[in-house]
């Protein structure tokens, strides 16, 4: 999942790394007058040069820890890690990323009611959704997703839960908003259906009842991911199994070089659709 779009970051990183070797005496120069003008001064100072060398550092790990898990030298995990996205954007420019959490946001509304299936590594329970909503349910079937979660994106609003959606049952009976995000591929077709079925018991009789998220477009024979059961061969196949259990269904696509998204919202409302038509 998500392996799409890292190759560029990951022809960097080399490069990346040998350019933090070659500033370390300006970076401990800095460090060094920062630590003196500190406790000289017994107050905390905003100090330019000790704030860009906490970016550039931060730049530096991600592009290292990105080659480390993404690089080829194991298989990949099935969630990524979104902080590299966060920290590596003003490098990459590619703003595909965020996306994902402002559909889904758009379709929140105050003190709803939201269950993230598939949630990772909880970036966007925790940056998108606990301003809004009152109660975040937010699952994943694997322990090191939640486990990392906890850790780095807890929040008094946000309960992760180690589940597997297919055999499961969903935390609560009831919820306003389901997002599903770059996860429905993961799924053969009747898993899908079963996972579907659930979500429309789930939202039956909700007013704001929402079913939304987004997958990626299959470009050749070869999946973007190993673990990948089913890519979608448009937006059209998308909509039509989605079409099987809700009434209305409304996509938008966006497209990069390196990947092809493709959004969805499924309701029994046409108008909670809004513009995806």
């Amino acid at each position: 999942m998500l392996q799409n779009g890292k190759n560029q970051a990951m022809t960097h990183s080399r490069g990346k790394v040998l350019s933090f070797i070659r500033r370390v005496p300006w970076l401990l120069w800095t460090a060094r007058h920062t630590r003196r003008l500190l406790s000289s001064s017994g107050v905390v100072v905003f100090n330019e040069p000790l704030m860009r060398l906490a970016e550039f550092y931060l730049r530096c790990y991600y592009f290292y820890d990105l080659d480390r898990v993404w690089g080829g030298h194991a298989p990949p995990p099935e969630w990524f890690d979104h902080r590299c996205d966060l920290y590596l954007w003003s490098e990459l420019a590619v703003p595909f990323w965020v996306e994902r959490g402002v559909f889904s946001r758009e379709v929140m509304f105050e003190g709803c009611r939201v269950l993230d299936i598939c949630c990772g590594d909880g970036f966007y329970p925790y940056h998108f959704y606990s301003g809004i909503a009152s109660e975040v349910d937010a699952v994943d079937s694997d322990p090191k997703a939640i486990a990392h979660a906890r850790k780095w994106h807890s929040h008094p609003k946000i309960t992760y839960l180690q589940r597997d959606i297919v055999t499961d049952n969903f935390p609560r009976a009831a919820y306003d908003v389901i997002t599903w995000d770059a996860a429905i591929e993961h799924f053969s077709p009747d898993q899908i259906r079963h996972i579907l079925k659930k979500c429309v018991d789930t939202l039956r009789g909700r007013e704001g009842g929402i079913l939304c998220g987004y997958t990626i477009i299959a470009r050749n024979s070869i999946k973007s991911h190993p673990e990948h059961e089913h890519e979608f061969s448009s937006a059209g196949e998308l909509k039509e199994l989605l079409g099987e259990f809700f009434p209305c269904v409304g996509t938008i696509e966006t497209e990069y070089p390196e990947r092809h998204n493709v959004y969805f919202r499924a309701s029994f409302q046409l108008g909670h659709l809004r513009r995806f038509g």
